[in-house]
């Protein structure tokens, strides 16, 4: 395993590793991986797959052309409000079409 930097392997494979290096999943910020990082991901929506991953074209996340121009923090903070109401939205939609085309019953009645 090479560190950030490193020109030569100098760490062994951690035991609870489950896919190989470059490969991170869950198990790797259960066991507080020494080689795991990760990136704050503010105000974004996402699909992930079954390890928790989430691939390049399954999320979006709040900014580039959907920020104001000239930019203006308190606008900005105003849409942020708006993209959090509708990202739940969405999901109440996305969870409802679900039940409905698979015909399963709702289990929280």
């Amino acid at each position: 395993m090479y560190g950030i930097g490193d020109e030569e392997e100098k760490d062994v494979l951690p035991t609870f590793c489950k896919c190989g290096p470059q490969k991170p999943g869950y198990h790797c910020l259960a066991n507080d991986c020494q080689f795991a990082g990760h990136a704050p991901a503010p105000f974004e929506i996402a699909y992930s797959h079954d390890n928790g991953e989430v691939s390049h074209d399954a999320w979006i996340g709040f900014g580039g052309d959907m920020e104001p121009e000239p930019y203006n923090e308190n606008e900005v903070n105003t849409l942020k409000d708006t993209w959090q109401k509708v990202c739940k939205k969405k999901v109440d939609e996305a969870y409802n079409e679900y039940m409905i085309k698979t015909n399963l019953q709702d289990k929280s009645n």
